[in-house]
């Protein structure tokens, strides 16, 4: 059997959580945002879900206010505030708390090199040898929660 990440503890994760009553959702089946990673179809269901008066403009409109409280530089406070306020549209119902659904999303993305970093740059050359590129050079990893 191959080990890597993925058979070591991505897989394992997922089971469990499975076990204990989680649902799997496949990034390929959910529309997803990147940039706030949030499930908006599912986000925007259950604040209409929670708010019933709320048509599907309003849960938009609530949704660009929570991406936007996301882009903040006080690290989190702005959407934690939001989250907690008892006042106005409920995103989480604190009174019956079997009325939320919460997600968690686990990306792993490859960045490779540029052109300009793999472009075979002559760095010594004798009779016998020659070194070209750059042998240090490395893939980067996003792991994104």
């Amino acid at each position: 059997m191959h080990f890597n990440e993925n058979t070591r503890v991505k897989i394992p994760a997922i089971l469990h959580l499975c076990r204990l009553g989680y649902r799997y959702l496949s990034l390929k089946s959910v529309q997803w945002d990147e940039s706030t990673n949030i499930f908006t179809d599912i986000f925007n269901e259950s604040v209409r879900r929670l708010n019933p008066e709320l048509d599907e403009k309003d849960a938009q409109r609530v949704y660009d206010e929570v991406a936007l409280c996301l882009e903040n530089e006080d690290l989190g406070k702005a959407f934690y505030e939001k989250l907690i306020t008892k006042s106005g549209v409920r995103i989480i119902d604190f009174e019956n708390f079997d009325n939320n659904t919460f997600n968690v999303n686990y990306t792993r993305r490859v960045d490779r090199p540029s052109n300009g970093q793999i472009n075979p740059i002559r760095e010594w050359r004798t009779v016998n040898m020659e070194s070209r590129g750059n042998p240090a050079l490395e893939p980067q990893f996003t792991n994104s929660f």
